[in-house]
C-alpha cells in the first residue's frame, strides 16, 4: 500500500494504441491455432522471429518431425526469415545427406556462424539456420525424425547430452547471442554439476511483455543471479569473502555483458578460468542477468510501443521504463521514475518494476560488496571501452581503488593488444556494416572519467548510484563502475546480428575488465596522504549542514532542530501519449503549469528508431529552450552522436502556463510530461512516490574529516569562524602560524572584520589559504597579496548545468595528475542537484585574476574557477566549486550525500593543499599524485 496520504500520481503505465486484432477478443485468434495463447506467449524466449498472429500465416510448412512450437515458428515469420533449427536424424545417412546441402565450413574472417553445422553423436543432428523454404526441403529427405525451435550459441542445447563441448561455446564457434532460455538451462546444469562452485538464485520475475493483439496476461521471465566461489555453499566462509558483482546486460540491447559473464562464469565453474582460479579462494563472483524483458523482446505479439521488434533487442523492460533509473539512489529523484525500494513499496510498484525491486532486495544480503560493476555498450566512441565513475560517494581509499582498477584495465588491454591498431580492420568494417559509417577507428583501446566526461550527461536512479551509497542509506557500499564498449546499440536501419569477428574483440575487452576488477577485489589496497608534517585547519559552519529535520513534512529531528511536520498537498500531474510518424509527421503535446508547479520533466522515448526530424520544447512565452535534432543524431557519418532511447529534460519552477513538446519524427515517439505542484518549497515525497523521507544530517565539510583518517602526518581539524576571530590559527601573538593550511569553503564571517583580519594575518605569516566554492567570496575583502586587487564585484556565484573545468593548463600545479578527458570536478545527482541549470560555482573575472597577478588552471561559465595567487611566500589557492551544500529543493526520499567529489576534485583540493597522495597495493607503493608544498 501507498505510504502517504496524497499519492496522487498515476502509478500505472499509460494505455497505448494497439492493432485492431486486439478488439477482436482474447481468444479468437487461437480458436483454430496448434498451439494455445500461453505456448505462443512463451516462444517470446526461445525464437528471434517476428512472429505473426495465429491465422496471418507466411507459409504453409508442415510434417510430422516437426514440434508444434517448431511449426508455428516457421510458419508465422517473414518471408525469407531464416529459423535458429536442430534436426535429429534416424541414422549416419539421413546426416550425410542434409550436410551435403546445408553444411558449411567456418567463414575463416569470421563473419557469420556457418549455414549449419552437424554432429554424430550421441544422436546424428544438426543446426541450421533456415528459411521456410529450406525447411520444405528438409523435410524430403529420408531419416529426418524431428526439427525444433533452438535459439542461441550452443546448437544442442535442447538436446540429448547438449553440453560435451561446454555450456555455452566460444564467441568463434557459437551459433548466435546467448539466448535467455539457454542460459537458464546451461547455469542449472553448471550448479547441478559444480554444486561446491555454483549457486543460482532465481529471482522474482520481470513485468513481461503482454500480448497485444489478444490483450493476454504477460509473460514474466525469472531473474537469475549466479554465485561462484570455492566451497560456495558454506554460509560462514561466503559471507567471510569479498564480493565482486557483475551486472549484465541491464540494457538488453547492450549484449558484451551477457556474452562475456555467460563464458566466465562457466569457466569459473569448470576450473579453467586462467587468471581467476587463484582468486576463488579468497573472493566470491557474483553474476546478475538484469533485464530479461530487454533479453527476450523482439517479438510483435509483445505490447512494444514503438519501433520494430523483430530485429533487436530492447533497451528497457516490458512496463516500458529504462531499468537503470529505477533504482533508489540518495538525493535528486526525477518525480517520472519508479524508485525501487523494496521497504516500503507501493503496490504498483510490483507492476511496473519487480525486476529491480527483486535486484536490490537479493544484493542486499551480501555482507562484502567490494565492487559491483555494472556493463553496458554504447555507439562508435573516441574510444573501444569507457569506464564511467559513477555518482556514488568514494572516500579516499574507494577514489583510489577504482581509479587504479581503471589504469590496470587500460594497461591489461595494451598488453593484449598493443594498440587500437591491431584491431583496427575489424572495427572499421564493423562500423561500415552496422552504421554505415566509414573510415571509424577509435583514437585508444581505452580511456575513463564520470558519466559526463565520457557521454555529456547525468544520471539519477542508477543501479550503481544505489549500490555504491553507505548501507546506512540503503546501498551497498560497493565500489562501483560502468563499463562502456563499442557497436552495443542499433541505429533505425541497422541489425544487431552476431558478427564473431568483431564479438570476440568484445568479449576480450571485457573478460580483461572482470578479471581486474577481482584482482583488485582481492587485493590489499590502501591510499594514504603525505602532508610533509603540515597542519591544516578547515571552517565548518552549521549553516552548511542539510537535515532531513529540517524539511516541513517530517516531524523527526536526527540532527539539530525539527521540521514543523505540517503537510500541505502535493500533487502530480503526468500526461502519456505517443505521436505517431504519418504523412504531416508532427504532432504536439502539452502541459499547464501554474504558480504552484515545482518541476516538469519530461521523457523521451522511442528516439533511436528515429532518423529525421526535430523534437522541440517551447515555453509558456513560445520559446525553444531544448531540441533534438534527430538527423543529426541519426547522421552515420556521425555514429558517435546516436541519442540513447530514452532521453530527458528536466526543469524547477517552470514559468507557469501551457508548455508544449512538438514533434516532427518519421519514427513513433513517446512523451511523458510530468508536473509536480505544491505550495512548499519542499515536495512531499509520500505524495509524490509513497516512500517515507528516510532520515539524514550532511555537511560537506565531512569530507575534510574524512581526509583526516589518510594522513600520514600533520594533522587536520576543523575551526568555527569564532574559533579563527580568536586567532587560534596562530601561536599567541608571536606571529607564528599554529597551522600551515586554512580552508574556508563557504562565505560565513564574510562581513566580520575580526574573521577577515585573522585570515590576513594567517596569510602574511606564510600561512597558504584555500578557498573552495562560495568562499572564493573572501578573496574581495582580503588585503593580503594578490588578493588585495581583487574587488568584491570581479566574483560571482553563478548556477551551471555541469560544475566542469574548461580552458585548462595542465603545467599547473593544481591539475597534476588530471588527465584531458577528466573535466567533471563533482556529481551533482546525490546532492539533490539535477540535470537543469542549478549547480554552484564561484568564479572570478578573468581579466581581474590575471591583473592581480593569478595564474589560472581552468575556467566555468568563462570565468576563472581554478588557479592560484600568490601572498609573499604563501599561496592563496581558488576551487570555485568542489564542495556544495546539499539542495534539498527536489524529491530525495532515500537522504543525501555529504559530498560527491570526482576523481578530479579529490585530487584538486589535495594538490591545492600542496599534500601528496599515495596509493598501495599489497604493501607496495604502487603510484603517487601531486607533491608537498
Amino acid at each position: 500500500m501507498s505510504n502517504g496520504p496524497h499519492h496522487t500520481r498515476p502509478r500505472q503505465p499509460a494505455d497505448r494504441p494497439t492493432d485492431d486484432a486486439a478488439d477482436r477478443g482474447s481468444d479468437d485468434a487461437f480458436a483454430d491455432s496448434p498451439i494455445d495463447r500461453r505456448t505462443f506467449l512463451s516462444l517470446s524466449a526461445t525464437t528471434g522471429a517476428a512472429l505473426a498472429l495465429p491465422g496471418s500465416a507466411t507459409a504453409d510448412v508442415r510434417g510430422e518431425p516437426m514440434t508444434d512450437e517448431f511449426e508455428f515458428v516457421v510458419n508465422h515469420t517473414p518471408e525469407g526469415y531464416e529459423a535458429a533449427t536442430v534436426i535429429e536424424f534416424a541414422d549416419r545417412a539421413a546426416l550425410e545427406a542434409f550436410a551435403a546441402d546445408y553444411e558449411e565450413t567456418p567463414d575463416p574472417d569470421l563473419s557469420r556462424p556457418p549455414k549449419a553445422v552437424t554432429r554424430a553423436s550421441p544422436t546424428p543432428a544438426a543446426h541450421a539456420h533456415l528459411t521456410a523454404d529450406e525447411v520444405t526441403a528438409v523435410l524430403e529427405i529420408d531419416g529426418v525424425e524431428r526439427l525444433d525451435v533452438s535459439p542461441g550459441a550452443n546448437p544442442w542445447w535442447k538436446l540429448e547430452a547438449p553440453y560435451v563441448d561446454g555450456v555455452f561455446p566460444p564467441v568463434e564457434e557459437a551459433r548466435s547471442f546467448v539466448s535467455y532460455p539457454e542460459v537458464g538451462r546451461g547455469i542449472a546444469h553448471l550448479e547441478a554439476t559444480c554444486p561446491d562452485r555454483v549457486r543460482v538464485h532465481t529471482l522474482e520475475e520481470s513485468p513481461g511483455w503482454p500480448n497485444r493483439y489478444t490483450g493476454t496476461d504477460p509473460d514474466p521471465q525469472d531473474i537469475y543471479v549466479v554465485d561462484v566461489t570455492n566451497d560456495v555453499r558454506d554460509a560462514a566462509s561466503f559471507a567471510d569473502k569479498e564480493t565482486v558483482v557483475y551486472s549484465l546486460s541491464i540494457h538488453g540491447d547492450e549484449r558484451a555483458g551477457v556474452e562475456t559473464g555467460a563464458r566466465l562464469l562457466e569457466d569459473l565453474a569448470r576450473g579453467e578460468a586462467d587468471g581467476f582460479e587463484d582468486l576463488l579462494d579468497d573472493i566470491a563472483f557474483v553474476f546478475v542477468f538484469t533485464n530479461p524483458d530487454g533479453w527476450v523482446a523482439r517479438e510483435p505479439e509483445f505490447d512494444i510501443p514503438r519501433g520494430e521488434t523483430r530485429l533487436n533487442f530492447r533497451r528497457g523492460n516490458a512496463a516500458d521504463v529504462d531499468t537503470n533509473r529505477q533504482y533508489p539512489t540518495m538525493g535528486w529523484v526525477d518525480p517520472a521514475f519508479w524508485p525501487a525500494e523494496p521497504d516500503g513499496a507501493p503496490d504498483d510498484y510490483d507492476d511496473v518494476v519487480p525486476d529491480s525491486i527483486a535486484v536490490v532486495d537479493h544484493l542486499r544480503e551480501y555482507e562484502n560488496v567490494t565492487y559491483l560493476c555494472d556493463y553496458h555498450g554504447m555507439y562508435a566512441a573516441e574510444h573501444m571501452v569507457f569506464n564511467l565513475e559513477t555518482n556514488a560517494p568514494l572516500d579516499h581509499d574507494g577514489t583510489h581503488d577504482l581509479d587504479e582498477a581503471n589504469i590496470r584495465i587500460g594497461e591489461g588491454m595494451a598488453a593484449h593488444w598493443g594498440g587500437v591498431e591491431a584491431i583496427a580492420d575489424d572495427i572499421e568494417r564493423a562500423c561500415e556494416e552496422q552504421y554505415g559509417a566509414s573510415d571509424y577507428v577509435p583514437d585508444g583501446l581505452f580511456d575513463y572519467g564520470t558519466v559526463y566526461d565520457s557521454l555529456a550527461y547525468q544520471v539519477t536512479g542508477s543501479l550503481l548510484g544505489w549500490a555504491g551509497q553507505p548501507t546506512e542509506y540503503g546501498g551497498l557500499g560497493a565500489i562501483t563502475v560502468v563499463p562502456e564498449i563499442i557497436f552495443a546499440n542499433h541505429t533505425p536501419d541497422a541489425r544487431i546480428e552476431w558478427k564473431p569477428y568483431i564479438e570476440r574483440h568484445l568479449v576480450t575487452a571485457y573478460r580483461i575488465s572482470m578479471r581486474e576488477y577481482a584482482e583488485m577485489t582481492a587485493a590489499e589496497t590502501d591510499a594514504t596522504i603525505a602532508t610533509g608534517g603540515q597542519d591544516t585547519a578547515y571552517v565548518t559552519t552549521d549553516e552548511l549542514t542539510r537535515s532531513s529535520a529540517d524539511l516541513p513534512y517530517t516531524d523527526h529531528h536526527p540532527g539539530k532542530g525539527r521540521g514543523p511536520g505540517r503537510g500541505r498537498a502535493t500533487e502530480v500531474h503526468s500526461r502519456h501519449e505517443v505521436v505517431r510518424s504519418g504523412p504531416a509527421d508532427r504532432g504536439t503535446v502539452g502541459t499547464e503549469t501554474t504558480d504552484s508547479s515545482h518541476s516538469l520533466s519530461v521523457r523521451f522515448t522511442g528516439l533511436g528508431a528515429a532518423s529525421d526530424g526535430h523534437i522541440r520544447i517551447i515555453d509558456p512565452d513560445g520559446t525553444t529552450v531544448h531540441e533534438i535534432d534527430l538527423a543529426a543524431k541519426a547522421d552515420p557519418d556521425d555514429p558517435t552522436t546516436r541519442p540513447h532511447d530514452f532521453e530527458g529534460w528536466f526543469r524547477q519552477r517552470p514559468d507557469a502556463g501551457r508548455w508544449d513538446v512538438e514533434v516532427e519524427s518519421d519514427a513513433d515517439i513517446e512523451v511523458e510530461m510530468t508536473v509536480l505542484d505544491t505550495d512548499d518549497e519542499y515536495p512531499d515525497p509520500r505524495a509524490v512516490l509513497g516512500y517515507e523521507q528516510r532520515e539524514y544530517t550532511v555537511n560537506p565539510m565531512q569530507f575534510f574529516a574524512d581526509l583526516s583518517d589518510h594522513l600520514e602526518d600533520g594533522d587536520m581539524d576543523a575551526f568555527r569562524v569564532r574559533d579563527v576571530c580568536n586567532r587560534r590559527l596562530l601561536r599567541g601573538n608571536s606571529g607564528k602560524r599554529h597551522y600551515d593550511k586554512l580552508v574556508v569553503s563557504h562565505d560565513v564571517g564574510l562581513d566580520n572584520p575580526r574573521y577577515i583580519a585573522a585570515i590576513e594575518s594567517f596569510v602574511a605569516a606564510g600561512g597558504d589559504l584555500v578557498l573552495t566554492d562560495t568562499g572564493v567570496h573572501l578573496l574581495g575583502a582580503l588585503d593580503v597579496g594578490d588578493a588585495a586587487a581583487i574587488d568584491p564585484a570581479d566574483l560571482e556565484t553563478v548556477t551551471v548545468r555541469f560544475a566542469t573545468l574548461e580552458d585548462r593548463d595542465f603545467e599547473h600545479p593544481l591539475l597534476d595528475g588530471i588527465r584531458p578527458r577528466q573535466q567533471e570536478l563533482w556529481k551533482g545527482p546525490q546532492l539533490g542537484y539535477t540535470t537543469g541549470a542549478d549547480q554552484p560555482a564561484t568564479i572570478v573575472d578573468g581579466d581581474a585574476f590575471d591583473a592581480a597577478g593569478g595564474r589560472a588552471a581552468g575556467t566555468t561559465d568563462d570565468g576563472v574557477s581554478v588557479g592560484t595567487l600568490t601572498a609573499g611566500d604563501a599561496e592563496i589557492n581558488v576551487l570555485g566549486s568542489v564542495l556544495p551544500p546539499a539542495q534539498q529543493t527536489v524529491l530525495h526520499p532515500f537522504g543525501m550525500a555529504d559530498y560527491s567529489l570526482s576523481f578530479m576534485g579529490h585530487t584538486l583540493v589535495c594538490n591545492a593543499l600542496g599534500f601528496e597522495q599515495r596509493r598501495y597495493r599489497d604493501g607496495d607503493l604502487v603510484r603517487t599524485y601531486g607533491e608537498i608544498r
